[in-house]
């Protein structure tokens, strides 16, 4: 295959790979499973890719990315009657017009520079919260796994991991403002 339609491929896959931590945290916030998360945002990117073959002009490829994974999470919700946030159907759709306005207005920049940041603060802490972080985040254990797991109780376990995302949050705000993440 020759012509525009492999560099309009090439571009998007660009584009997507370099937004995609915005558009998974997008899904991953509603879905609340890495798993689904992943499986919604690959889905995402074929219906791009498949738009694309087809010869649709796309012009803000972010918003119209997602747009298409809040229908994939609305779908999501329905099959998955258990991950379904009790309200009605037009709460919900108000509530995913409402949180992909606020993903829109997000500035990436500001967001790949959180995000540096957030991964050279991660890298600077100890093994022992790296692996809580690993464990809740990474590998979506609940707390009790977490606290059986790492020998804690449970309420050190739930302490240790709000003193862990405080001291992040306190590090990624002091990156930014410093320009230390670069």
């Amino acid at each position: 295959m020759s012509g525009p339609l492999p560099k309009l491929l090439n571009d998007a896959a660009s584009q997507f790979i370099r937004d995609r931590h915005l558009l998974g945290a997008f899904i991953g916030g509603l879905v609340r499973d890495s798993h689904a998360a992943e499986d919604l945002l690959q889905e995402v990117w074929v219906r791009l890719a498949a738009e694309l073959e087809k010869g649709t002009s796309i012009l803000n490829q972010a918003a119209w990315c997602r747009g298409v994974a809040k229908n994939l999470v609305r779908r999501h919700w329905e099959k998955n009657q258990r991950s379904i946030p009790t309200a009605d159907p037009d709460s919900l759709s108000l509530f995913l017009d409402r949180v992909e306005h606020c993903f829109q207005e997000a500035h990436p920049d500001s967001a790949t520079d959180r995000i540096a940041a957030l991964d050279q603060c991660v890298d600077s802490l100890p093994d022992r919260s790296r692996r809580l972080l690993t464990l809740r985040y990474h590998l979506n254990a609940d707390m009790d796994s977490i606290a059986a797991e790492t020998g804690l109780s449970f309420e050190a376990a739930k302490k240790a991991l709000i003193r862990i995302r405080a001291e992040l949050m306190d590090c990624v705000q002091n990156r930014i403002r410093g320009g230390l993440w670069a």
